[in-house]
């Protein structure tokens, strides 16, 4: 039955308003003019980095992050963003009480000014006693804030931290910026954000269409707006525009029996391409046969370099005469955009041929290598041609350490003085990516054997990916590499900080990657020996060749810490204990830290290492003028027994050492001394008031002591044994 009238009580009740979202979406979008592709990936991981950083040091929770980026755009989403921004309590340190009141015990301008800095009142003071005196602090309250409100600031301050190699003005406000900044779009909960920046103020819409065709978006929602860049062919996600353009030359490829050049992503092509276009389109296109007769680098560095096109290649790798262009969006002619691609790499092909043409006249290397007394490596350092004289000279003490034969040494010998030969080649100068690369393929055109001429392509490696492979080529790699480290060392010339700009760091670096995959020795004070007597070090007195030395020694072996060792990695802990010890030979150095950490936690290292931890300890601090034990002095029986059992096994420990067996010499080494060590401190007192039986004592120590540390490690470094000792405190 239908009811009229007053309704009940419970249907009269109003609708409750609908609950706040605990947390909503924002977008902020940074729109530009065209930024340099190698700017943008950085610009990318700033913001994202950034934005974080300031939401946290806002108290503002949120899920996620996301950070996009492309030439005309810098994008950041965050997700599930908290709604209220959440102000702890917190006290804030102010003047002394001294400074705060004045002799009648009013407040004076520093009090005043603190009070209003923090918004507060004198009610809000407390008085807090420390060592350095009576202070004031402040205590503010916890606030709540609706986040709409704090992020306008926050958006401004996030444009402000972005950083590149260089950035500009472009009006009157004097705001800079990578490039000149034309919108800002900036949405939170669906709703605009009014920020503003220089002279523009954000508006909730982005533009598409490129610069010749702009048109603006209306933007209300963050699934909205990545739907309208999807629609206007705008791949906003670089992760995914990378992998559209790899897909798109793939299936090009493909129809044309073929496949992307294999070198494409170690040149990075695809990563430039991928910073270069917001909406890929592709281009195919075809060049002349005849420069297929040119060296398959040569091709690709041309073709990557002026056109940035992708090559490709048959299934048997030979280059076909074809490629794909990446454009910005679809274009409305193609036929005339593919005709001007294909005449301009035509056109760039053809200075190729003629720069490999003109080189030729100028063989052989060896000819060429004349020219490089006109190339300057340094100017305190002299020419490549000296730089290659140096080379020559410090081949013996290698040549020495990995046992080379004659033919190999002769090898070596021909690949140092043609090493840098090609870099007075005309190609070279076109493409100076090519250096050693075009070194090779004259050599060979030369005559030359191809040992030398990989070498002379190796010597510039590791690259990326690339290392040397051979053994010449590994030989010439690390000579290079330590005459440029130590010749720049020799003049003053040093990284600091991150200021390396002669690339001693990637020299050192590549010393040691180029000396562990080859794994041969690499005795570092012959090295230095046969530098020392070359410039810039000839003529200088003997100590500071020594400092000089020093500096280098420490600098090659600090690289250790930022190897990329092989699996299992080794710990801090074990390179410090081994750098603690003489290290002559690199090799044997980061042989001896692997066999370290292999031992990690096995009780013959523990009890090794408690040899060395309780030798060290009372040798530390001793003046020890006695060199050797003198057996005639050995009055205690424990003293005795652990003196025969030093000379009993000394020659063992010494031999498993010499073999590289650090397991065995750590585990024999532990089980000779560990019990009669233990035995001889309980029974025995070292530091007696007769000197000459003092003496002879630390001289045992220090003999049981140096016969581990001065060939494998300082185990008292071990984080084990330092917890150890703390906890006995």
């Amino acid at each position: 039955m239908k009811r009229y009238g007053k309704t009940s009580k419970e249907s009269r009740a109003p609708r409750p308003l609908p609950r706040a979202p605990a947390s909503a979406e924002m977008l902020f979008e940074i729109g530009t003019e065209e930024l340099p592709a190698a700017y943008v990936p950085g610009l990318i991981e700033q913001l994202g980095r950034e934005t974080a950083a300031l939401l946290q040091s806002r108290h503002l929770t949120c899920e996620r992050v996301l950070s996009y980026g492309t030439p005309r755009r810098l994008v950041v989403i965050v997700r599930g963003l908290a709604t209220t921004q959440h102000n702890p309590a917190e006290e804030i340190r102010g003047p002394s009480k001294r400074a705060a009141y004045d002799k009648e015990g009013k407040p004076t301008p520093a009090l005043q000014g603190f009070l209003r800095s923090q918004g507060g009142t004198a009610a809000d003071i407390k008085v807090v006693s420390s060592e350095k005196g009576d202070y004031l602090y402040f205590t503010k309250r916890a606030t709540t804030v609706p986040t709409a409100t704090v992020l306008p600031g926050l958006l401004l301050q996030l444009i402000a931290k972005l950083r590149s190699p260089k950035s500009m003005r472009w009006d009157s406000s004097g705001v800079r910026f990578a490039r000149p900044i034309r919108w800002l779009l900036a949405l939170y909960d669906g709703k605009p954000l009014r920020c503003t920046f220089g002279t523009l103020t954000s508006a909730a819409r982005t533009w598409v269409g490129g610069p010749l065709h702009p048109r603006s978006v209306k933007v209300i929602s963050v699934g909205g707006y990545l739907k309208s860049l999807t629609h206007a062919g705008v791949i906003v996600n670089q992760e995914e525009r990378r992998a559209a353009i790899d897909k798109v030359v793939t299936q090009i490829a493909s129809r044309a029996r073929g496949k992307p050049a294999i070198e494409t992503a170690s040149h990075g092509l695809l990563e430039e391409v991928t910073y270069l276009v917001e909406s890929p389109a592709p281009l195919t296109g075809v060049f002349d046969q005849k420069y297929l007769a040119l060296p398959r680098e040569v091709l690709l560095a041309s073709m990557a370099k002026h056109q940035r096109v992708f090559a490709i290649q048959s299934s048997s790798h030979a280059l076909l005469p074809q490629c794909v262009a990446i454009l910005e969006g679809t274009p409305t002619k193609p036929d005339g955009i593919r005709k001007t691609v294909e005449r301009i790499l035509n056109a760039r092909l053809a200075d190729s041929l003629m720069f490999w043409n003109d080189d030729h006249t100028r063989l052989p290397l060896e000819q060429m290598a004349t020219a490089l007394s006109g190339v300057t490596f340094h100017e305190q350092l002299g020419s490549m041609a000296d730089k290659t004289q140096r080379l020559v000279a410090l081949i013996p003490p290698l040549a020495d350490a990995w046992q080379l034969t004659g033919e190999e040494r002769h090898q070596l010998e021909r690949a140092c003085r043609l090493a840098k030969a090609d870099l007075v080649s005309t190609m070279v100068k076109e493409f100076p990516t090519l250096q050693g690369i075009m070194g090779k393929h004259y050599a060979k055109d030369s005559g030359e054997s191809q040992a030398v001429a990989d070498a002379i392509e190796e010597h510039y490696l590791p690259l990326a990916d690339r290392a040397p492979k051979t053994l010449i080529g590994s030989a010439l790699a690390i000579l290079d590499k330590w005459d440029t480290l130590t010749s720049y060392f020799g003049v003053g010339i040093m990284p600091t900080g991150d200021q390396d700009p002669f690339g001693l760091r990637r020299a050192a670096q590549g010393i040691v990657e180029v000396a562990w995959a080859i794994h041969r020795p690499l005795p570092i004070d012959a090295l230095l020996e046969a530098r020392f007597t070359l410039p810039p070090f000839a003529g200088k007195d003997s100590n500071g060749m020594r400092q000089a030395g020093d500096r280098i020694r420490q600098y090659l072996l600090e690289r250790l810490y930022m190897f990329a060792w092989p699996p299992p990695a080794p710990s801090t802990d074990c390179i410090d204990a081994v750098l603690s010890s003489p290290c002559r030979d690199l090799i044997d150095v980061m042989d001896r830290v692997r066999s370290l950490h292999q031992m990690l936690g096995h009780p013959d290292l523990l009890k090794a290492a408690k040899v060395i931890e309780r030798t060290r300890n009372i040798l530390k601090g001793a003046t020890l003028r006695q060199p050797e034990v003198d057996p005639a002095r050995l009055q205690e029986a424990p003293e005795r027994a652990l003196w025969d059992l030093y000379r009993s096994n000394e020659a063992r420990v010494i031999e498993l050492t010499n073999k590289k067996s650090y397991a065995d010499a750590t585990t024999l080494f532990g089980a000779v001394f560990f019990e009669p060590l233990h035995e001889f401190f309980d029974r025995v007192l070292v530091n007696v008031k007769e000197e000459a039986l003092q003496q002879n004592r630390l001289a045992l120590m220090r003999a049981i002591h140096t016969l581990y540390t001065d060939r494998i490690a300082d185990l008292s470094k071990l984080t084990i044994v330092q917890q150890q000792q703390e906890s006995a405190r």
